[in-house]
């Protein structure tokens, strides 16, 4: 283990007569409760030679008598076993007591397979990591069967015999005859000594670790035929050995066999450590059931109290796992991947980046946009976006540790209504935004198809990037104009826009008539049904796609960051603006997750982000666009949750916060244990 682990009581297990069996219940058998041994220190010399008659093995504790592989639910052993431990600086020292009434073994080479005989078997893992860990085999012979494995058969492992535990001391009593039929035993004896030397692997001591994994097993051919009896110390669940998730907790004492010592207390969380386990069991039934993986958390069906409110994270593809859950103790996370192999990890705190959306106000003097500026960092914000462009602004921004991004609107342009008429977009009525803009005077939105647009956007932003002060530019309005409005805008216009309307889809100006003719012999004006038209709703997909590629192409070549506001979704940005941003090569995106625009509670939130996490795929960072206004009071703390648990990298917040609510912000990011970057 990577830390002392003692296993928490097990809770009882989720139980319902109404729903169907959780997993919890699926793998209760292995779940179970790992026995625990603690392990003092000899007082003397041990002799290795099978009679366990030091006074330290007197005042070593014996282990719980031995039980049937599969758990206690199962008949007890006709036969007793038990095992006891001491340790020195060198030396684990092992003895077990098998009582036999009939002694046999007739194996008598070294790495023979051992189990053929009645035999007893020691597994031992140091590092707890449940890969590379080593299995000693001896019949009453003392005849010995040493191996090392790289993980367990369950998951292709594979053993090597040319390993021997160099050092091993190794000896064999015998309270009756061997091979003896005519006469009746009592026992035999196995007292070995274990150097940590022969246990180092990649460099690392075995005595580096407090507590190991260990089990014990007893092979014992009742019948001549089989099957072989299965008896261990800390049962599996079942018949597997190779489980070493499931074995015995060794923790080492520094103090004499016999003395009130106890063992250090720290322990695993035994939920959490249940919980993992349980994911992994389902793991390998799907494999084997569909040769494929689950692929999210939510595919395991867990419930509520399953999951106990633990963060859950699974990454997984066809061939490979790794799952996370988040432990009780304070940043930790224990994981397991396909191979079986568990590990503590430690969770740094997680960084935020969190925004605010900016109009300039140059009536405020410099010092009074110093103590702005200043609450705004203080407060866990780390980067503004300004709507216009002010170097003086722009530099007491810097000045105060925040980043400086110029905001501007990309397709909605009006300052060429008289030089280039012909660039604007056209409604299916035939009418231009040059002339008749969508629902508001300032709707002046670009046709997308036009090359000369694109250049001319392109080379504006790349001289936005190069003003002074200027970390990155922000593309606004980069789509057509809403062809159906978010529900709470419908009244405004006195609409209701259950489906599209004619005179909101845009753009069937001649050029954009032309080019789709060209691409597949249709007019789009002769489109029944253009709104169910795939090839149309794509032509004008990929038309603002290109715009954005270009425009992103010379902002990166000089060196800066560009980012956009987009509509939620990306689903919904198709549908309503024609807006495909989950394919574009952007450093970030805003969705503007205005939920009082949708009648939605703080949940969508979370809905959208997960949404929009997924589509960028890990290529660019989502900040989840808030409207201040329709979060204050209680739902202030449930959308910054509801964005942050679902993957966004941070938040930008529209009309706010105000001066109540920046430090409520840097409350909520320092009990979630955030910290904002710098």
């Amino acid at each position: 283990m990577k830390r002392i682990t003692l296993f928490a009581a097990a809770a009882a297990l989720i139980c319902s007569t109404l729903q169907a069996q959780t997993l919890t219940e699926k793998y209760a058998a292995q779940l179970t409760e790992p026995r625990t041994y603690d392990c003092y220190r000899t007082s003397e010399k041990i002799r290795i030679d099978g009679k366990l008659n030091e006074k330290s093995w007197k005042l070593a504790r014996p282990t719980e008598d031995f039980i049937d592989i599969r758990g206690e639910e199962y008949p007890l052993p006709s036969k007793r076993t038990s095992a006891r431990m001491l340790w020195d600086d060198k030396n684990l020292y092992i003895g077990a007591v098998i009582e036999e009434d009939a002694i046999v073994a007739k194996l008598t080479q070294r790495d023979t397979i051992i189990y053929h005989d009645n035999d007893f078997e020691i597994f031992l893992d140091p590092d707890g990591d449940g890969i590379n860990y080593f299995e000693i085999e001896t019949n009453a012979r003392g005849v010995v069967l040493d191996l090392l494995l790289d993980k367990p058969y369950r998951s292709g492992g594979s053993f090597f015999i040319p390993w021997n535990c160099e050092g091993l001391q190794l000896a064999v009593s015998r309270d009756g005859t061997l091979n003896k039929s005519s006469d009746t035993d009592k026992a035999w004896y196995v007292e070995m000594a274990i150097p940590f030397d022969a246990l180092k692997r990649d460099f690392k001591d075995p005595r580096d670790y407090k507590v190991w994994r260990i089990n014990f097993s007893r092979v014992e051919w009742l019948k001549k035929e089989g099957p072989e009896e299965n008896w261990v110390w800390s049962p599996t669940g079942r018949i597997d050995m190779h489980m070493p998730e499931r074995w015995g907790f060794l923790r080492f004492v520094d103090a004499p066999a016999g003395s009130n010592t106890a063992a250090e207390s720290e322990s695993l969380d035994g939920e959490a450590y249940r919980l993992l386990w349980t994911m992994f069991y389902a793991q390998l039934d799907r494999k084997a059931a569909s040769n494929n993986y689950l692929r999210t958390a939510e595919d395991f069906m867990l419930t509520d109290p399953e999951t106990g409110g633990r963060e859950i994270t699974v990454e997984a593809t066809a061939d490979a796992f790794k799952i996370s859950v988040a432990a009780s103790q304070p940043d930790l996370r224990y994981t397991v991947d396909q191979n079986g192999r568990f590990a503590i990890e430690k969770i740094e705190p997680r960084t935020v980046k969190n925004w605010m959306w900016v109009r300039p106000d140059t009536s405020l003097s410099d010092s009074e946009y110093a103590d702005k500026f200043r609450k705004v960092h203080e407060a866990g914000i780390s980067a503004v976006l300004f709507e216009g462009y002010d170097s003086r602004i722009f530099r007491l921004c810097k000045e105060a540790g925040l980043e400086a991004h110029y905001w501007k609107w990309t397709m909605n342009r009006r300052e060429l209504l008289d030089s280039h008429p012909e660039w604007y977009a056209v409604n299916r009525n035939g009418d231009s935004s040059h002339d008749k803009p969508a629902y508001v005077e300032y709707y002046r939105f670009l046709c997308p198809s036009h090359p000369e647009v694109a250049d001319y956007l392109a080379e504006d932003y790349l001289h936005d990037s190069n003003l002074p002060y200027v970390d990155g530019v922000h593309l606004d309005y980069i789509r057509f104009p809403d062809v159906i409005l978010p529900v709470s805008l419908w009244q405004n216009y006195g609409i209701e826009q259950t489906s599209e309307h004619p005179e909101y889809d845009y753009c069937y100006c001649d050029l954009c008539r032309s080019k789709f003719r060209q691409q597949t012999g249709i007019d789009p004006l002769e489109l029944k049904y253009p709104m169910e038209n795939q090839s149309w709703i794509n032509f004008r997909l990929d038309a603002i796609t290109r715009i954005v590629h270009q425009i992103a192409q010379k902002v990166k070549r000089n060196g800066k960051f560009i980012s956009s506001a987009v509509f939620p979704g990306p689903s919904m940005a198709k549908k309503m603006v024609r807006q495909d941003w989950g394919n574009w090569p952007l450093d970030a995106y805003f969705p503007m997750i205005y939920n009082g625009f949708y009648y939605e509670g703080p949940e969508w939130i979370g809905r959208s982000v997960a949404e929009a996490v997924k589509a960028v795929a890990g290529r660019a960072d989502i900040y989840a666009g808030l409207m201040f206004p329709d979060i204050k009071g209680d739902d202030f703390e449930k959308a910054l949750d509801a964005a942050f648990d679902n993957g966004a990298s941070g938040v930008s917040f529209f009309d706010g916060p105000d001066d109540e609510y920046l430090p409520k912000l840097k409350e909520y990011l320092d009990k979630r244990g955030f910290v904002p970057q710098n």
